[in-house]
């Protein structure tokens, strides 16, 4: 968080903003949540664990919207796609 959702104030990282004297704890929790999430969405996909890594940016992305967490959901939709289109393959080929 960049600025305080109530008065757009620069943002210290502090639970309270500086201008408007607001609350900000459950949103910086939300926000390291979110964080905590992606990175471990990073190491499902570095397992190799797709569909797993996609349900976790997905609730990440729910939680808090980044470029980042965009940029991984797209990624992993196309890996997810070519992993589909390759198991179609594979059954294709038996019969």
């Amino acid at each position: 968080m960049k600025r305080c959702p109530v008065c757009q104030a620069g943002f210290k990282d502090t639970p309270e903003c500086r201008r408007c004297k607001s609350d900000l704890t459950d949103l910086i929790a939300l926000e390291n949540r979110a964080e905590y999430i992606i990175i471990q969405a990073m190491q499902h996909l570095k397992a190799g664990n797709i569909s797993r890594a996609r349900q976790l940016c997905n609730h990440s992305e729910t939680l808090q919207r980044t470029e980042f967490g965009a940029a991984l959901l797209g990624f992993l939709d196309v890996l997810a796609y070519e992993e589909k289109i390759s198991a179609e393959d594979m059954l294709w080929q038996k019969n």
